[in-house]
């Protein structure tokens, strides 16, 4: 029962100290779910990484498009993944989390298969849309599984987890993808979607399904708000969770501006690393794997330090860091371009250990039992909108201008989005300390 079950809140084993512990202090440390779900995160990752970090460079360079239409082509994902993300999690709390995980992997997979056949920049745009209708809906699935089978204080290290698995792909992706976009990106797509494929196959050999069994209704009481989030355990007013769902309503401008800022590097970077600084693709493809390979070395560790922590401060200094990391860029030249960019991607990615983890945890603590799919897949939309909105515009201005003003800009309201999560602390450091999330 306890690899299906909730795992008990206990302190950190000692082995934890190292990423690199055996596999059988893996499976004690955490549930079949989260093992069954790293392993997933971490072939997809692999199958996503040989194409995506070279998206935008192969519809610049390859396809003709301009540094506005290569963002509008990746908005596409994000803009449409919004109801993805929401339909996704209100499926996984109605029919289970393993038929929406399954249903969206394989999708996914057909889909960039079917990439090998673009030739258009405008068949790219229609394929990337048809994977932010589908991809998504697997996140928020994922997530509640996770929240399902693991304790609250303990959530940020089996999100941490994910966050290695799904770096150890990223690892040698972008290399390995590289030497195949040289051979063809038919072929980069081809292998991608078959990798991305993997992962389906292993969720319906292995995934159990954690769906909570709904609760007994509670009579309606004619004085009570009908809102069931906000009922106790006896159907009165519950305090505590009306706050958390303010609370929750708070975070989600602060997330979407965050995705749609720290996105940049993944998407806009490329484009200039490649255009203003002259830097060859196969140099950003060694860069890009610096991301992986730091969070594999430090993820746990951070994870585990941050425990019992507020987590909206956590996520302010993450996003604080990515300000940190983004501004430099527009200082950078040809000569310098190497170490420069090695530097910020560093930086940024201390912070993206902070902030991914701690955002699903954060989320989990917030939402009701019968409702965590739901709430992650409000989540993961307003980051798609934010996501959906940054490429474009900083695609634009690309386009217009060198573009060393785009990442002062960023910087600096990412700065301000920073405090923003501070503020954010503070309401819920008035949490009881019962139902506190922090």
């Amino acid at each position: 029962m306890r690899r299906y079950g909730v795992i008990p809140d206990r302190p950190s084993a000692h082995h934890w100290t190292s990423p690199l512990s055996s596999l059988r202090a893996l499976r004690d440390e955490f549930p079949r779910v989260v093992l069954v779900l790293a392993c997933g995160d971490l072939v997809a990752s692999f199958g996503f990484s040989l194409f995506f970090p070279f998206l935008t460079i192969y519809l610049v360079q390859t396809l003709g498009a301009s540094a506005a239409q290569a963002g509008l082509v990746v908005a596409a994902y994000s803009i449409f993944s919004v109801g993805s993300g929401i339909a996704g999690g209100w499926l996984a709390d109605r029919i289970g989390r393993r038929p929406v995980l399954i249903g969206s992997i394989s999708c996914t997979a057909v889909l960039v298969l079917s990439m090998a056949m673009a030739t258009e920049v405008w068949h790219v745009a229609l394929f990337m849309l048809l994977l932010g209708c589908i991809d998504p809906a697997f996140v928020p699935a994922a997530r509640a599984a996770v929240a399902d089978t693991v304790e609250e204080p303990r959530r940020p290290r089996a999100f941490g987890l994910l966050s290695v698995a799904n770096a150890v792909g990223w690892i040698a992706g972008p290399v390995i993808g590289a030497g195949l976009a040289s051979l063809g990106y038919p072929l980069l797509f081809g292998v991608s979607g078959v990798l991305i494929g993997s992962y389906s196959v292993i969720a319906f050999r292995w995934l159990p399904e954690t769906r909570p069994r709904a609760a007994k209704p509670v009579p309606r009481d004619p004085g009570v708000s009908r809102v069931p989030d906000l009922r106790g355990a006896h159907g009165r007013p519950d305090p505590a969770a009306r706050m958390r769902l303010w609370i929750f309503a708070a975070l989600l401008p602060l997330l979407a501006v965050t995705h749609g800022l720290t996105f940049l590097w993944v998407t806009t970077l490329p484009i200039y690393a490649a255009g203003s600084l002259g830097l060859p693709t196969p140099i950003w493809g060694l860069l890009f794997g610096l991301n992986g390979l730091l969070i594999v070395l430090f993820q746990l560790r951070i994870a585990t330090a941050c425990e019992r922590r507020s987590k909206p401060r956590i996520m302010g200094t993450g996003v604080f860091l990515y300000a940190i990391g983004l501004a430099p860029i527009a200082l950078l030249s040809p000569s310098t371009a190497v170490v420069g960019l090695a530097i910020t991607i560093a930086v940024v990615t201390v912070g993206e250990m902070l902030i991914g983890p701690t955002i699903a945890a954060f989320v989990s603590d917030l939402s009701p039992v019968n409702r965590r799919g739901t709430y992650q897949g409000i989540a993961l939309a307003a980051g798609s909108i934010g996501a959906g909105i940054g490429p474009p515009i900083a695609g634009y201005v690309l386009d217009q201008s060198h573009g060393q003003a785009l990442w002062l800009v960023a910087a600096a309201i990412l700065a301000v989005v920073a405090l923003g999560y501070v503020v954010l602390a503070r309401w819920t450091d008035r949490l009881p300390a019962a139902g506190a999330s922090v």
